[in-house]
């Protein structure tokens, strides 16, 4: 039984539905992916509906002559492969683990007739699908109104999330996200590293300075 008090975190709530209800663990199928493994294609994206449960993953858009753009990045408890509820499948949008992490999978029999007993999966599909559209609407506000090195410093400042250190994310993850080029990425994180904003590692960055980071990203507090 789901008990009422503080709001818990979607994944919180499916553990003790999956202790609950028999026929809602039997559907699950945990899986667990390392930094850069695909978690999904374009195939299973349209038949599987995938929950967040650890980590971190990126939603990356491949096209026609090879440009890979990350249209979502998103965090433990959401939920994506909306395919397999609504029947609809981008073919160009795969699934890349950003860290390593965790995820659940249904299947779209299972996810469907779930879903309808389980308000709870719609709810957190929707709030998915709210968070990646924001996150669209800020890339191409970035796009219109700041220069590429002011949009990689204030990444990296969101992916350091109030820390000093951005640990399993490459070069190419950074390109994907902004819409350019690996060779584009390193060489600012270069001028950054000369600088003495950052220090750079195997798929480590450490922020060295986020005072001067901020001001490079045109944050003003």
């Amino acid at each position: 039984m789901v008990h009422r008090g503080k709001q818990r975190s979607l994944p919180e709530i499916l553990i003790e539905l999956r202790e609950d209800d028999p026929e809602f663990k039997q559907a699950i199928s945990a899986q667990s992916f390392r930094a850069g493994q695909i978690v999904a294609d374009p195939e299973q994206l349209g038949f599987n509906l995938y929950t967040l449960m650890k980590g971190r993953v990126q939603l990356i858009r491949e096209g026609p002559n090879g440009r890979r753009l990350a249209i979502a990045t998103l965090g433990p408890g959401s939920m994506f492969g909306e395919g397999a509820l609504l029947g609809a499948v981008d073919p160009c949008v795969k699934a890349v683990a950003l860290t390593d992490c965790i995820l659940w999978a249904v299947p779209q029999p299972q996810a469907q007739s779930l879903a309808l007993r389980y308000p709870v999966l719609s709810w957190g599909l929707l709030q998915t699908v709210g968070l990646r559209l924001a996150q669209v609407e800020n890339r191409m506000e970035e796009v219109a109104y700041k220069r590429l090195p002011e949009r990689l410093a204030g990444l990296l400042l969101e992916l350091a999330n109030g820390g000093r250190a951005i640990r399993g994310t490459s070069h190419q993850a950074l390109a994907d996200m902004l819409g350019t080029y690996r060779e584009t990425i390193s060489a600012i994180l270069r001028s950054f590293k000369d600088e003495g904003l950052v220090e750079l590692g195997y798929r480590k960055i450490e922020l060295r300075d986020v005072q001067g980071l901020r001001l490079a990203a045109g944050v003003l507090y």
